[in-house]
């Protein structure tokens, strides 16, 4: 199955324990989203990433193949969240080529709004450079960090 993952999934410490037969396919931007930090994550203690629609914007991240079961592994998020915390969702992306491709992703079922910490933010930045995601995505996340 085609995955798009953002934010805290493409740190490749994560990405081998949460989806260790994933492959890689390319780089890929979901239009007309952002990010929000719409949950608390125990483990991180902090807000959560989560992609939600919002004109305009962008949210960048990667297409992976994933099998059956690495997307039962995902579903679990090593139970950081309640279950059902997250959800999947179809979403057409856009390739680095240009193309579109309808794809599956996680979004949350928000609660609230949550603040990111910046070690939270260091552990998305090692896989955002992990995977060369360009400078504009690098800066978005950048932009989340604690004032």
């Amino acid at each position: 199955m085609k995955f798009f993952l953002y934010g805290d999934h493409l740190n490749p410490t994560q990405l081998k324990r949460r989806a260790p037969e994933h492959q890689f396919l390319m780089l890929a931007s979901l239009h007309e989203h952002t990010i929000q930090f719409c949950r608390w994550s125990s483990q991180w203690r902090c807000g959560l990433a989560s992609v939600t629609p919002s004109p305009g914007e962008q949210v960048w991240g990667a297409i992976f193949d994933v099998t059956d079961e690495d997307l039962k592994l995902m579903d679990c998020f090593e139970e950081d969240v309640p279950p059902n915390t997250f959800r999947q969702v179809q979403v057409s992306v856009l390739t680095e080529a240009g193309e579109k491709i309808l794809v599956t992703t996680y979004a949350a079922n928000p609660i609230g709004k949550f603040k990111p910490k910046a070690h939270y933010l260091d552990w998305v930045m090692k896989g955002l450079k992990h995977w060369k995601l360009p400078e504009e995505a690098i800066e978005t996340w950048k932009s989340y960090a604690p004032q």
